[in-house]
């Protein structure tokens, strides 16, 4: 019997590629119309009105949590559009403002644009969940970067508001941001 290394070689190379590929790739295919019958029912533009506190962390992708902050929202709607200034004060006592313009397109689809995004970001709301995906301006220690986020928004109760983020450049998780906010 012989046996051909060469082929061996191959087999080896092609495991050892799908071995380190695989995990890098999403294997997720939930969409926000998965989530048409739960309830409560997120109606985005009357549970983000008025004032809202949000309070979060942020982890890295191997599980630290490098970031606490608190955020303290007014929101405001005049017909399809909202106004939103986010206050964020962060554990190291750094603080930043985030400003978005939201506009409605029909009950599950809207568009919004913040100070620090990169574009439009793309939101689509059914039954108690709302999925952004957009791309912000961001300023780390090591500079100042273009991320993306992936953002899951699903109403508890008429009060509780429950998010996570997942952050990425090139396609690449950075981490994760969870944010729950209460409608005072």
């Amino acid at each position: 019997m012989q046996i051909n290394i060469f082929s061996k070689k191959i087999h080896v190379r092609i495991f050892l590629f799908l071995l380190v590929c695989l995990p890098l790739t999403s294997c997720s295919n939930v969409v926000p119309k998965d989530y048409a019958n739960e309830t409560p029912i997120l109606k985005f533009n009357e549970f983000l009105q008025g004032n809202l506190t949000g309070w979060g962390l942020y982890q890295e992708r191997g599980g630290h949590v490098a970031k606490r902050f608190r955020i303290d929202m007014t929101a405001n709607w005049d017909g399809n559009t909202g106004t939103f200034i986010e206050n964020f004060t962060f554990n190291d006592g750094t603080k930043q403002v985030r400003e978005w313009v939201l506009t409605r397109i029909d009950d599950h689809h809207y568009i919004g644009k913040a100070n620090d995004s990169i574009g439009s970001g793309k939101g689509e709301v059914w039954g108690n969940t709302m999925h952004w995906n957009y791309t912000i301006r961001t300023e780390t220690d090591s500079g100042i970067y273009d991320l993306d986020y992936d953002y899951w928004m699903h109403l508890i109760d008429d009060k509780t508001l429950i998010n996570r983020a997942t952050l990425s450049k090139f396609g690449f998780k950075l981490g994760d941001i969870f944010v729950t906010f209460h409608k005072q």
